[in-house]
């Protein structure tokens, strides 16, 4: 497959605001935390299913989540996983935002997506471990930032800010709410730079870090 140029962080930020508008889902802090909906984006906004089928074929260590057909214009969620998703929607979720990147930036984000030919044998698939390859990073970040969207994350920490510090208690809370999960939360708030999370440590500024590491 053709591969995409890379985007930046910003490029990929306002491309994700205009497909949750587009959606109508609210991009900006209104006081209140709700999950988005990926189905609905993935099966209503780009008119692609969303199947369960044993995949773990694609992958020799069977470390394959989901993985997007092109030629069939489905998102296929790995059945043999359905215990680990049910037990983490958060990576569920992540999974199958994932796929949606693919389809965006890697399919239909190509200038000659129309008079591209896929065959039944191409396939984008993700592991849950192993080298990250760049069109794999760019989907990871098209998940995070469609999940958690910027506006949102921002207005909800600066809320929790507020009192002089935060807790993971507070996180995990928020991302009940997001359904995501802890590990994708504290990653989209370190991008973001709304706190300063290290090793197990919340600091809400850069300043109260290094502070903070000095005195050891």
């Amino acid at each position: 497959m053709t591969k995409y140029p890379y985007i930046t962080s910003e490029q990929m930020e306002n491309l994700v605001t205009k497909i949750l508008h587009n959606a109508g889902i609210c991009v900006e802090w209104n006081g209140n935390i709700s999950k988005v909906d990926i189905d609905y984006i993935i099966e209503f906004e780009y008119d692609l299913d969303i199947v369960w089928q044993d995949i773990d074929y694609l992958d020799s260590n069977g470390n394959i989540l989901a993985a997007i057909k092109p030629s069939d214009k489905v998102i296929i969620m790995n059945e043999s996983k359905k215990t680990l998703f049910s037990e983490n929607m958060g990576t569920m979720n992540f999974s199958k935002a994932h796929e949606l990147g693919h389809w965006v930036l890697h399919v239909t984000g190509q200038n000659d997506y129309e008079q591209l030919m896929f065959l039944p044998t191409d396939i984008y698939h993700c592991r849950n471990v192993g080298k990250r390859e760049p069109e794999e990073v760019q989907a990871d970040m098209f998940a995070a930032s469609i999940l958690m969207p910027k506006g949102v994350i921002t207005g909800a920490i600066t809320e929790l800010k507020k009192k002089g510090y935060v807790s993971f208690r507070e996180l995990y809370l928020l991302k009940d709410k997001l359904e995501v999960s802890i590990s994708a939360l504290v990653a989209r708030i370190n991008t973001l730079k709304l706190l300063y999370i290290v090793d197990k440590k919340i600091y809400l500024s850069e300043d109260e870090r290094t502070k903070q590491l000095s005195l050891f």
